[in-house]
């Protein structure tokens, strides 16, 4: 077999994943995610198509496994790849294991079908060398994942596993300290719950408990009918944002996400108000786009959870004796226009 690569000729050579993404400009996990499906730009995704068709590259994912070797991929357990908190974490994710020479596969626990497939198969935890859990509910441990591979968990607290997390109560906390500074008549809270039961709720729950303690113990008041529930991809309905915006004189208003926080500046310019001034909100995660739109948001350090939860879990492969480490990151507040 003769394969033209960079004007070279190899031949006799098979080709591997590193030599698809050396051609393509990309990390081996990208390369990764395309052959498993995964999340990846779609020009990418087109770029390395082509690079494996000119390469004539065939994926044997378990031939290394096989012959007794270690496989190099490592178990991606994750609600959800199309929102870009998780994109974000996968991509941190793989750039760092892409130094050891890992591999990600992705699975997106989208439905009860996906999870029972996946307790019902452990091929797919017994030919991996590790499993990251990635901001999924509490309830999937204990429901029948077992698994003989060192496992790390980022965006959730558990005592006996390695894992890196942010203190969303204090999150919470941080928000209603914010705009107790400001001149404010109603506190509103913005909350969801997630049609996906393996998406983490309690996230959620942590952030509007430490807002509204904090309230109460400055006096305020602060009640369920000020708590605006919606769903968490959707989001609350244009009628419930006008509501919450013109039923009082200068509120405040806490969105539990920054695409929820967007969606209110989105209906307060169709009705004239003017962020920071009319009414003050802040958002949740610190997204892309809110530095541009000028929304004062609670950070997650979302680079940070992917490194972070990667370097734990090949510290696990390498010394599976080592020990247990806990990472917990604190929230930080980002002041922007709309306060």
């Amino acid at each position: 077999m003769i394969i033209i690569k960079c004007g070279v000729k190899m031949k006799n050579k098979t080709v591997t994943i590193r030599d698809v993404a050396r051609e393509a400009g990309v990390g081996v996990g990208t390369v990764s995610r395309v052959l498993n499906s995964g999340s990846v730009k779609e020009d990418t995704r087109k770029k390395i198509q082509e690079t494996i068709k000119k390469l004539g590259y065939k994926p044997n994912m378990f031939a290394r496994t096989l012959a007794g070797g270690k496989s190099k991929r490592i178990l991606a357990l994750i609600p959800e790849v199309k929102s870009e908190f998780h994109w974000r974490l996968l991509e941190s994710f793989d750039h760092e294991i892409d130094k050891e020479d890992y591999q990600s596969i992705i699975y997106p626990l989208i439905s009860k079908n996906r999870y029972e497939a996946l307790i019902n198969n452990p091929s797919f935890a017994q030919d991996v060398e590790g499993v990251v859990i990635m901001t999924i509910t509490p309830s999937v441990f204990d429901d029948g994942i077992r698994v003989k591979v060192p496992v790390v968990l980022i965006e959730e607290f558990r005592e006996n596993y390695s894992c890196v997390y942010l203190n969303n109560l204090n999150g919470g906390r941080i928000a209603a300290n914010h705009l107790l500074e400001r001149d404010i008549t109603k506190f509103y809270a913005i909350y969801s719950s997630a049609a996906n039961p393996y998406i983490k709720n309690e996230h959620m729950k942590e952030r509007v408990t430490g807002f509204k303690n904090t309230l109460l113990s400055r006096g305020k008041s602060f009640t369920d009918e000020q708590i605006i529930y919606s769903d968490y991809s959707l989001g609350p309905s244009n009628e419930m944002i006008k509501k919450m915006l013109t039923e009082t004189r200068r509120p405040g208003i806490f969105a539990m996400t920054d695409n929820f926080a967007l969606l209110v500046m989105q209906v307060a310019s169709t009705i004239g108000l003017i962020p920071g001034k009319d009414f003050f909100l802040i958002g949740y995660d610190n997204q892309t786009w809110t530095e541009k739109a000028g929304l004062t948001t609670i950070e997650q350090p979302i680079e940070e959870f992917g490194k972070i939860g990667a370097r734990l879990l090949m510290e696990k492969i390498k010394n599976p004796d080592a020990p247990l480490r806990q990472v917990e990151f604190p929230p930080l507040l980002i002041k922007r226009n709309t306060t």
